[in-house]
């Protein structure tokens, strides 16, 4: 370790002053360790030295051993507790020279040992001292077990060791372990009183004690077997249950001690005893968590100038916002709290005193910083630092109350939320200046606030650093245990554990494995302090029914429809509340009592009735629990979290997984099998269960780790990027417009042409092209009749500033014409017709609707009855797809909700913000918006429309909050029985995107940074009927022409048509739905025809860079029967070239 010292200081009385330094908390590595007993030893020769006094600086003595070393260490062939211990064992308390451990801060685990070893201890009233070594799953490895018995006796001294009992100063001089005290208030005195007990004794031998070791006044006539039988049995059992053999280790040394003596006979058996522990599992895995939980936020550049909140306001006064305050109060902040009314602030004052009583705090004090209030007073606000939202977890509620924040705080103050999951940009929608200002964060207190250690910093896109520093800071003076996620609903922890409550209600549900069973199986084999059925109970089972509702708008792709715990609700049993949820309680409403009278009916009206699947206790457990890591695997790809040791300590601190295992991630590395069992059970499962259940579908992260020979349960490396070739065909800018409603939305009365327009010149802007320079434009569109369309994009060319040398030309593939122009612009580039291409698509579908003639047809069709079918609607083409594969409409819907889901999140987050370039435009009042505004239609029509300015940014077909229970309430379209509705459609849109590409030898001449590369195209053709199943056989004939396997694709983006083809192709390839449209698709978003396939590519090339893949695929159905497919790659030297973005933007 750096900065570690030990020098010697010699005062003229002759004490000899080791000072000891390693910072911040003087852990003894084996470096220090060594150094120590150089300097020791000589001091000990030295003449001029009378005594010795062991200091560790003004902070703090010594917090132990350097922890960290130990899976180095003990991984080696050497054993740490060998390395240097002299110090320890003889050379310290056998020197002829008195020595004394001057003790300020901390003397714990080896620090404390080494005070041991001294002949005395001076130390301040607070000074905190103790052997919490069992709970890294070790015993005192340093003579611990033997000198503190000597030292205080010997229940005290175990009853120390095995609580891991940390006490202050003045407790450890009343029981002898400290032998003369300081006041706190004189601690500049401390060395001087040090020094001077070190020269009292010099100056008078009689009152040099013993070795300690040799002591044996304090063991008296101690009862060996009554303290065997006091302590053992309980250690004995901890080790039959938990594999945890430290408590079991620590009392066989302290009897050895007892019996044969504390020098060579203990002293040997507990270094050997040390060495068991410390090669045990739970020990590695009590260490695992130990170093985790200190290293949450070390990837967070730190500002030391921020300092903490010094005035905190708790919005909301209700159990969570009582306990938060009380624990400011209890930690020295001043508190505002404020409430709905009087009666509210009165309460949750009460219940702020009581936590503090509890807790033994002065509440006079804390009294006298703590102001109530009923109002958003401005006065009282604005000298606010932070503010932490504990209300009603509902959406509506949270954006009004931070409306009302935005006005009564000033701009310095920091504005958090302490939901647990609801995403943040939704609440960030009521403040947008806040949000933009990245003043918004989410501090998620986990329930008692007051008790439970973790506190999870949620972090926006828009959260500006400093926001996040101040909360640091926050939860540094409150003493928690921080970790920094990332904004989705539920967050880190909560997203993480949600398919835990899922999968038990599904087992009980679906597979008639009772709850009780499944919380027994839980609690024996993992060691959990409650199962799923008990914590819902203790959440509150309405609470759990919100949870639910959230994460089944958010992930509706993952959600199991479940019904149980509704059921009981209309009941009224909410659990632990209410006295009785699925378990009844008694009148301290805490210990919960079986019912089964009640339950077992329940379980049997079931509908339908229940598989009940033979499963062992084991077999509950991994089922419970493998989807969560299934889960946690998502949570680390999409960067939510920040490594896997983050999601291990949330798991321990948040939901009271058995540190001893390691936290949820350690605990299924290390399990039997590993990673890879965990995958072959999900697929098992997946096949069996999937279609009731979809949380057994593996992710895409578990699936790339376990392509490694080690598989590991991280995030999965970054695929490896190709150089790029001179010759490749490449993108240089991407850009594309808002997707507008036909016929309603900001679009529908903007011309292509003046869609186009600015996207060309957005293009000429980012790449710095000469407007000459470019070679052709090719545009895909669907619906323009006659010349219109080319007229269009002509003006369009003009007016964007390229000049009448420059061609253009219009393709129309339908649904592929945006991307067939991409792909024909490459070719071309590739041909040598010239250097430099736009490409890409356009379409208003407000100004031109589909058209399918049927006035006339060929009369071919009596001889070819297949070809009638290219006639077909698209809508009828949904609906044979749906019955000749059997897409269910449940599984249609889903997909949908999904595609919704996804395309908020991205939305929300501004994660289409570099991909969409702001419109400025025109819009004419619909009918209805002239006579809501006239109140009179007549006379709206005769009256002229006056065209109103807008700005076209964000898309306008995503719907918030879509569920799946809503979109099965909607009507069938195009068949009366059919499942084809508007809610699992594509939507009619308008919008348009465009791309530039050329060689990378261009780009590279140019300086430009290429987006991405245009590495392959293919079209495919299937039966006019079903033409929607087009990208089911596009995509592998593209991937055989590339010669790129499947499984190393990173990204797919599909056009949603309809959900009915999506679904097919997304089962018929098995595709990996984490990886498909990850930012939602055309059923959210909106399909206008030409522009899509263009959009997908412009989409998919910023997303590439974001998640660092390497292959991406586009693909869409084509009408008339076909389908298209491009694969896009990014090789080592694409990606955005930031500088240039900003300064275009």
């Amino acid at each position: 370790m750096t900065g570690e010292s030990v020098s010697v200081q010699y005062q003229p009385d002759g004490v000899a002053i080791i000072v000891f330094s390693a910072p911040p908390v003087n852990a003894l590595s084996v470096n220090l360790r060594r150094l120590l007993a150089l300097n020791v030893a000589n001091v000990v020769a030295d003449r001029r030295a009378k005594a010795i006094v062991l200091y560790g600086g003004e902070s703090t003595f010594s917090a132990g051993a350097d922890v960290g070393e130990f899976p180095e260490k003990l991984g080696s062939a050497e054993n740490i507790i060998s390395l240097d211990t002299e110090p320890f064992k003889t050379l310290l308390e056998t020197s002829p020279k008195p020595t004394v451990a001057c003790i300020t801060g901390t003397a714990l685990g080896g620090g404390l040992e080494l005070a041991l070893a001294c002949h005395f201890r001076v130390a301040l009233s607070d000074a905190k001292l103790g052997l919490p070594e069992l709970r890294l799953g070790l015993i005192p490895g340093l003579g611990g077990t033997q000198r503190l018995p000597r030292l205080i006796g010997v229940e005290p001294a175990l009853d120390m060791i095995m609580h891991s009992r940390i006490i202050d100063g003045e407790e450890a001089h009343r029981c002898g372990l400290v032998d003369r005290l300081v006041p706190a208030s004189r601690r500049e005195t401390l060395l001087r009183e040090a020094c001077a007990v070190a020269l009292e004794v010099a100056s008078d031998p009689q009152k040099m004690p013993p070795p300690l070791l040799t002591r044996t006044d304090k063991l008296g006539n101690a009862d060996v077997e009554k303290i065997r039988s006091k302590y053992l049995p309980r250690a004995v059992e901890m080790r039959q249950k938990t594999g945890q053999i430290q408590f079991e280790s620590c009392v066989r040394a302290v009897l050895e001690g007892i019996e044969r003596g504390g020098g060579d006979a203990g002293w040997a058996l507990e270094a050997e005893l040390f060495r068991q522990c410390a090669a045990s599992e739970a020990s590695r895995a009590l260490i695992h968590v130990f170093l985790a939980s200190r290293r949450t936020v070390t990837n967070f550049k730190a500002e030391p100038h921020l300092h903490e909140p010094r005035t905190v306001a708790v919005i909301g006064g209700g159990l969570m916002g009582s306990g938060i305050a009380a624990c400011i109060l209890q930690n020295g902040g001043r508190v505002v709290l404020k409430e709905v009314n009087e009666n509210a602030l009165a309460a949750a004052i009460q219940r702020i005193e009581a936590i503090l009583s509890r807790a033994k705090v002065d509440t006079a004090d804390a009294r006298r910083r703590l102001q109530g209030t009923i109002e958003f007073d401005k006065k009282l606000f604005s000298d606010v630092d932070l503010v932490v939202e504990a209300a009603v977890e509902n959406v509506q509620a949270k954006q009004g109350i931070f409306r009302s924040l935005a006005e009564c705080t000033g701009p310095h103050c920091i504005l958090a939320t302490n939901t647990s999951t609801i995403n943040l940009d939704l609440i960030g929608e009521a403040i947008p200046q806040v949000h933009k200002e990245g003043r918004l964060i989410g501090a998620h207190f986990f329930s008692p606030a007051h008790v439970m250690p973790l506190l999870e910093i949620v972090r926006a896109n828009r959260t500006r650093n400093r926001a996040v520093q101040m909360v640091l800071a926050f939860a540094k003076h409150l003493r928690k245990t921080p970790i920094i996620v990332g904004n989705c609903a539920g967050f880190a922890v909560n997203r993480m554990y949600f398919p835990q409550t899922q999968m038990a209600f599904f087992l009980t549900e679906y597979l008639g494995i009772h709850p009780y069973d499944i919380d027994r199986a839980c609690q024996e084999v993992l060691g959990l302090p409650m199962g799923p059925f008990g914590l819902a109970d203790l959440v509150g089972l309405d609470i759990c029914d919100s949870v639910n509702q959230v994460f089944s708008m958010s992930y509706p792709e993952r959600v199991c429809s479940l019904s149980i715990a509704g059921k009981l609700i209309e009941m009224g049993r909410k659990g632990q509340k209410s006295g009785a949820g699925f378990y009844r309680y008694g009148a301290d409403h805490r210990k919960p009592i079986e019912d089964r009278e009640m339950l077992d009916p329940l379980l049997a009206s079931m509908t339908p009735p229940p598989l009940r699947e033979p499963l062992t206790p084991l077999d509950i457990v991994q089922m419970i629990f493998f989807p969560v890591v299934n889960e946690a695997m998502r949570v680390l790809e999409e960067r939510i979290a920040d490594k896997a040791a983050d999601l291990d300590v949330a798991s321990v601190l948040g939901y009271g997984f058995p540190a001893y295992r390691g936290g949820l991630l350690y605990w299924a590395q290390h399990l039997p099998g590993g990673p890879r069992l965990i995958l072959e059970r999900l697929r098992e499962w997946d096949t069996r269960f999937g279609t009731q259940c979809p949380l057994f579908a593996p992710s895409f992260a578990l699936e790339c780790a376990l392509r490694s020979t080690e598989p590991v349960l991280e995030r999965p490396p970054r695929p490896r990027l190709a150089t790029g070739s001179d010759d490749d065909i490449v993108f240089v800018a991407a850009v594309r417009t808002a997707i507008g409603k036909a016929g309603r939305g900001l679009l529908k009365d903007t011309l292509p042409e003046d869609m186009l327009a600015p996207l060309i010149g957005a293009l000429l802007d980012r790449s710095a092209v000469k407007p000459a320079e470019v070679g052709d434009v090719i545009v895909g569109t669907a619906l323009p009749r006659g010349d219109a369309a080319a007229v269009s994009l002509r003006v369009a060319a003009l007016c964007a500033g390229l000049p009448d040398t420059v061609p253009v030309r219009l393709v129309n593939r339908l649904c592929a014409s945006g991307l067939q122009a991409i792909a024909d612009a490459a070719a071309a580039i590739q041909r040598g017709d010239y250097g430099i291409a736009i490409a890409g698509g356009v379409e208003s579908m407000s100004m031109n609707a589909i058209q399918l003639s049927l006035e006339r047809r060929s009369h071919r069709l009596a001889s070819c009855a297949a070809a009638e079918d290219a006639y077909l609607s698209m809508g009828d083409t949904s609906e044979n797809v749906a019955a000749r594969f059997a897409i269910s409409r449940a599984a249609q819907d889903r997909f949908a909700a999904s595609s919704h889901a996804r395309a908020s999140r991205a939305s929300l987050s501004g994660r289409f913000e570099r991909e969409i370039l702001p419109i400025s435009t025109q819009v004419y009042p619909t009918r209805k918006a002239a006579k809501q505004a006239d109140g009179n239609l007549s006379t709206a029509e005769r009256a002229p429309a006056v065209p109103q300015p807008v700005v076209a940014q964000r898309d306008e077909g995503i719907r918030l909050g879509v569920t799946t229970g809503a979109l099965a309430k909607l009507p069938p379209v195009f068949r009366k029985q059919g499942t084809t509705t508007a809610g699992n459609s594509s939507q009619v849109s308008d919008g348009a995107a465009l791309v530039l590409l050329m060689k990378r030898s261009e780009a590279r001449r140019r300086g430009l940074r290429p987006l991405g590369t245009f590495r392959a195209f293919a079209v495919a053709g299937v039966p006019p009927a079903i033409m929607g199943i087009g990208p089911a056989a596009a995509i592998p004939k593209l991937l055989s022409q590339a010669g790129v396997e499947a499984n190393l694709i990173d990204l797919y983006e599909i056009n949603e048509a309809f959900a009915s083809q999506a679904e097919y192709c997304v089962q018929k390839l098995g595709l990996n739905r984490d990886v498909l449209n990850v930012n939602g698709g055309a059923i959210a978003l909106g399909h206008p025809l030409g522009m899509s396939g263009a959009r997908l590519c412009v989409t998919l090339l910023h997303e590439l860079a974001i998640r660092e893949g390497r292959y991406g695929v586009v693909s869409m159905c084509v009408g008339t029967g076909m389908g298209a497919a491009a694969l896009l790659e990014r090789c080592e030297d694409d990606g955005f070239d930031e500088r240039r973005l900003r300064a275009a933007l």
